[in-house]
């Protein structure tokens, strides 16, 4: 991807960072300099900027306002506007499994480079039917140990309260339990801010967790149509976003954001307004065809769980659609080298 490229709506993430680092002191000019970016063009509809533009500016703003905390409270600080559509979804979301579909599949439109990592599985069901979420996958800023932390700290603050927000509390088990591959801080700070019902330092991995009926079970069903037309304003705008990838980029998405055991060539036409005969002559000239794209996606979601879930492998199949464990059993090992057995890590062992 072309780093130099204008995809990022300057309206959307740069300026929610821009309010929050001056916010915090910063100043205007030190936040934009070496950035390419001027106030002229705060005023324009649809300003973009580049990655690298981007990049330069959470450099600035980071560095402007140094605290060891600093991603947690822009995190905390951040305002659901910049996110677009997708962020007013936050409030009326009727279940937190919805509102972290859509975010999958739209954040693409609010960070376009997000693309290389979009509609991956990334949750997996643990032990006593707990949904974990990984926090700690990898950025594109690792190479910088600063700006990593930072954004690291601003995804758990931003998950935390999307999870408070849409998290069904109404349920028998409304807590949610953070763990953090991190050192015990000197001071606690905003960590204590967080909106969460336990923070544990030190652990093997960074993971947010909770019920599966916190997760899961639909509350607020007054604002269920709010809900759908802000979808569809996120549905428009990931239509006109996606006419600058390929178009099997474009149905791959779409396949994982409506993964089903039974997905059918005819199903996924039908829901991109196209011919079957029409989708299949579109993806055949990018090198793409169906049976292939579904059979990644399958083995993607398998592979994921193999590693991550507590699904016994006869669940695995059953829910990525294999006729049977032997049938998955096989595809694994035809697709990565590797038995189910071996993949499959000791915090995932299957329940008995």
């Amino acid at each position: 991807m072309d780093f130099d490229a204008r995809l990022i709506p300057l309206h959307r993430h740069p300026l929610g960072f821009i309010e929050v680092f001056c916010g915090l002191g910063a100043s205007l000019e030190a936040l934009l300099k070496g950035t390419g970016i001027s106030p002229a063009m705060f005023e324009l509809q649809e300003a973009r900027i580049s990655y690298n533009q981007w990049r330069a500016l959470l450099h600035n703003g980071v560095h402007q306002c140094a605290h060891a905390q600093l991603g947690l409270i822009a995190g905390l600080k951040f305002d659901w506007s910049f996110w677009g559509p997708m962020g007013f979804m936050v409030h009326c979301s009727p279940s937190l499994k919805d509102i972290a579909e859509a975010f999958r599949r739209y954040m693409v439109t609010v960070q376009p480079f997000y693309a290389l990592h979009a509609g991956r599985s990334n949750s997996y069901l643990d032990k006593g039917n707990r949904v974990v979420e990984p926090i700690n996958y990898a950025t594109s800023q690792d190479t910088d140990p600063v700006l990593k932390d930072f954004l690291r700290q601003f995804r758990l603050a931003t998950t935390l309260r999307i999870w408070d927000e849409c998290g069904n509390k109404t349920v028998a088990d409304p807590d949610i339990h953070v763990r953090l591959d991190l050192p015990v801080p000197s001071s606690y700070g905003y960590y204590a801010q967080l909106p969460c019902q336990s923070l544990q330092f030190g652990c093997d991995q960074s993971t947010i967790s909770g019920s599966i009926e916190l997760v899961f079970k639909r509350f607020r069903p007054m604002r269920i149509r709010t809900y759908e037309r802000l979808q569809r304003e996120c549905e428009l705008e990931l239509d006109r976003f996606s006419e600058r990838f390929s178009f099997g980029n474009r149905v791959r998405w779409h396949m994982r954001s409506h993964f089903t055991p039974n997905l059918e060539l005819n199903q996924v036409a039908e829901q991109l307004q196209l011919s079957p005969r029409s989708l299949s002559r579109r993806l055949s000239a990018d090198g793409e065809t169906f049976r292939g794209l579904l059979h990644e996606i399958r083995m993607e979601i398998a592979l994921h769980h193999l590693q991550h879930s507590c699904l016994a492998v006869e669940e695995i199949a059953e829910y990525t659609g294999f006729s049977c464990a032997s049938s998955l059993r096989r595809a694994v090992k035809n697709w990565s080298g590797k038995t189910a057995s071996h993949l499959r890590t000791p915090h995932a062992a299957p329940l008995t």
